[in-house]
C-alpha cells in the first residue's frame, strides 16, 4: 500500500493520507502543534505584550551595526577559479571520505587491491552518470552487445570500472570504523558521517546575511527497514527519512542538516539542547555555526514556537516565523485578538505589537489580507515598506514591510533546493538499493550535488546550469579525477572458475548478518546460521565466497577443493 502511494504522481488523496496514517508509525503532520505550544493542564500564560500597537522604528539587529554578509566559500591558499572537482572535494568531507570511509571498506572487502581515493570518485561518478538517464538496468551499463538506440543503455561504463570491481566496492561499502554500540542504536552506522558532514560545511562554507530552515525527505518504501521512517503529507516525497536543513538564502547552498530519529531515537542518546522543548533545542543545533553573527533565520509556521526565537537572540540569531493556528494559537500569540484589530481595515494595512520574553524584545507584525491577516513573529526589523509593489485582488499595489518581505523573498529556499535534488532524475531513486546507510550515503552526495552546482553559478557568476547538464559535467571530473592510477590492472574475470581474491578464513562483525551475499545489521549480537556442511552454526566463512557459512571442516575441504583447480 505505501509503495503505491510513494509512486503516486501528484499529492495523496484525502483518503490515502487517512489510510497512511494508520499504516506508519511516525507522522509529521502540519496540523500539529510545536510540543511547546501545547498548553498543560491549567496554565496560566501571561500576557507578555505592550499596551499598545505599533513599533517604535528601532530594529534590535541593525542596533548591532551593518551585517550584510555575503556568502564565502573557503578553499585554503588556493587562488585561481575553483574547478567543479575541486568544488565537490571542499563540499563532500574529503578527509572522512579518506580516513573513514575507505579504510573502513577495505576492511571488509577481499581481495589484495584495495579501494583509492581516486577509484572511490570514480566509484561516485559512475553512480552520477547512470542518474542522467531514466529506463535501462544497472548492468546494461555494463553490456557487451553493441549500442542499440532502442534497447539497454545508450553507453558503456566498463572503460572506466570492471561490473566486478564495481559491485564489489558496492557490496562492501561502510561508512564507520566504529563498532556497533551496547545499546540498540538503530542510526550508529551513519550518525558519524552526517556530523563529518555539517563539520566539514561549517569549515568550508560561509552562508550570507539571511538563511531558512525547513524540512527535507529521503525517499524510502519499506518502513521496516529504515530507521526513524516518517509519513509527512504535504512533501512531493512522503515517505521516508525527513531531515531538518537550512541554508543560505542568498546563494541557496545548504550547510547543516540534523536526521529526525523520531521514536527510533535511543532515550540515552536525548539532546541536551532539547531541555528547552524539541523545537527550541532543533533550532539552537542547527545555528550553532550562525552564533554570534546577527544573521537572520526565516522560518515556516512548523518552528513558530516564540521561546525558540528568543533563545536565538540569546546566541546573537535573529529570526521570524510565520504565525499560524494549530489546534492552538501558538503560546504566548493572542491571535484572535490581533484578527479582530484588523476586522475593519483596508486589505494592505500593517501594525505591530511588541513584547518581551526573559528580557528580550519581540514583535509580532502583521498585514491585512483578503481572507486573512498574516502574522509573524520576529526579534528584528520594522514596519518600513521595501521591495515590489504586490497587487491583492484589484486592490491598489503595496509594499510589504520588512519581515513580511524577507519572509516571502527567502522561505523558498530549502524547496527550490529540494526540487533540484529530486528533479528531473532522483539520484537517490536511481541508487536502488535494500541497504538504508547507503540510501543516507546518496541523499548527502546528491545534496551535495546541487550545492556545487549553485556554488559554480554563484561564485562563477554564470547563470546554475540544468540538473542533468551539471550532473554530466560532474561526473566527467570525477571519472577522470587526477588521483586515479588507471594503469591497475582491473578485475574483471572472464572465466568463471578463475579466482582474484585471497582465501582468508573470517568471522562476522557483531551486530551483522548475511542476506545473501550482502552483510547487513542485525538486531541480535551474534545471529549464526547452519555451515556449508551441516555440521553446526558458526558464524565464519571464506572471504572468497561472502554468504557462504564454513565452520572449520568446510573451510578446510573449501581450500583443498580450491588448491586441487
Amino acid at each position: 500500500m505505501i509503495a503505491r502511494m510513494a509512486t503516486t504522481v501528484g499529492p495523496l488523496s484525502e483518503s490515502d493520507i487517512a489510510e497512511a496514517r494508520t499504516l506508519v508509525n511516525d507522522v509529521d503532520d502540519d496540523n500539529r502543534p510545536a510540543p511547546e505550544n501545547i498548553p498543560a493542564r491549567n496554565e496560566s500564560v501571561p500576557n507578555i505584550f505592550n499596551a499598545a500597537w505599533g513599533h517604535s522604528g528601532s530594529c534590535n539587529r541593525k542596533k548591532t551595526g551593518p551585517r550584510d554578509y555575503k556568502p564565502r566559500l573557503e578553499f585554503g591558499n588556493n587562488e585561481s577559479m575553483p574547478t567543479v572537482l575541486k568544488i565537490f572535494e571542499s563540499f563532500f568531507f574529503q578527509s572522512f571520505i579518506k580516513n573513514v570511509i575507505i579504510p573502513a571498506t577495505n576492511q571488509t572487502m577481499p581481495g589484495n587491491r584495495p579501494l583509492t581515493y581516486g577509484e572511490f570518485l570514480v566509484f561516485i561518478g559512475l553512480w552520477l552518470l547512470m542518474a542522467t538517464i531514466v529506463g535501462p538496468e544497472r548492468r546494461d551499463y555494463w553490456s557487451t552487445k553493441p549500442i542499440d538506440m532502442f534497447e539497454g543503455a545508450p553507453f558503456r561504463l566498463s572503460h572506466y570500472m570492471s561490473r566486478a570491481r564495481f559491485e564489489l566496492i558496492l557490496r562492501h561499502l561502510s561508512f564507520t570504523d566504529k563498532q556497533a554500540p551496547p545499546l540498540l542504536d538503530r542510526f550508529w552506522q551513519v550518525r558519524p558521517m552526517i556530523s563529518a558532514w555539517n563539520d566539514n560545511m561549517s569549515r568550508v562554507f560561509s552562508p550570507g546575511w539571511i538563511c531558512c530552515l525547513d524540512e527535507s525527505m529521503s525517499t524510502w518504501i519499506n518502513q521496516y527497514t529504515c530507521p526513524g521512517f516518517m509519513f509527512v503529507p504535504r512533501k512531493p516525497w512522503p515517505f521516508g527519512n525527513e531531515y531538518h536543513t537550512i541554508c543560505c538564502g542568498i546563494s541557496g547552498i545548504l550547510f547543516a542538516m540534523e536526521l529526525v530519529e523520531g521514536k527510533d531515537q535511543p532515550r540515552q542518546l536525548r539532546n541536551e539542547e532539547d531541555n528547552f522543548g524539541k523545537t527550541v533545542g532543533l533550532l539552537l543545533r542547527l545555528t550553532r555555526s550562525l552564533w554570534g553573527s546577527a544573521r537572520v533565520l526565516v522560518l515556516d509556521s512548523g518552528f513558530c514556537v516564540l521561546k525558540g526565537l528568543i533563545e536565538l537572540a540569546k546566541k546573537g540569531v535573529y529570526g521570524s516565523a510565520l504565525i499560524k493556528k494549530r489546534k492552538y494559537w501558538p503560546k504566548y500569540i493572542r491571535g484572535d485578538e490581533i484578527k479582530d484589530h484588523f476586522k475593519d481595515m483596508p486589505v494592505g494595512s500593517v501594525d505591530s505589537i511588541g513584547g518581551n520574553l526573559d528580557g528580550i524584545d519581540f514583535d509580532v507584525f502583521c498585514m491585512k489580507e483578503p481572507d486573512y491577516v498574516m502574522m509573524l513573529m520576529s526579534t528584528y526589523g520594522t514596519n518600513i515598506r521595501m521591495g515590489e509593489h504586490k497587487n491583492r485582488d484589484g486592490v491598489e499595489a503595496f509594499q510589504y514591510p520588512e519581515v513580511v518581505h524577507n519572509h516571502y523573498q527567502y522561505r523558498h529556499q530549502i524547496d527550490d533546493h529540494n526540487n533540484k535534488r529530486h528533479q528531473p532524475i532522483s539520484l537517490e531513486v536511481t541508487w536502488a538499493t535494500k541497504t538504508w546507510e547507503n540510501r543516507v550515503f546518496a541523499y548527502l552526495l546528491a545534496t551535495t550535488e546541487v550545492n556545487c552546482n549553485l556554488a559554480s553559478s554563484f561564485f562563477i557568476g554564470e547563470p546554475p546550469l540544468p540538473s542533468l547538464s551539471f550532473r554530466k559535467e560532474l561526473a566527467r571530473e570525477l571519472l577522470l579525477n587526477p588521483y586515479f592510477n588507471r594503469n591497475v590492472a582491473t578485475d574483471e574475470r572472464p572465466k568463471r572458475k578463475r579466482t582474484c581474491c585471497e582465501h582468508t578464513f573470517t568471522t562476522l562483525r557483531a551486530y551483522t548478518k548475511w542476506q545473501g551475499s550482502d552483510i547487513i545489521p542485525s538486531s541480535s549480537i551474534y545471529p549464526q546460521r547452519m555451515c556449508k556442511g551441516k555440521h553446526r552454526k558458526v558464524r565464519t566463512y571464506c572471504s572468497c565466497s561472502p554468504g557462504v557459512v564454513m565452520c572449520e571442516e568446510c573451510y578446510a575441504q573449501h581450500k583443498l577443493e580450491i588448491d586441487g583447480q
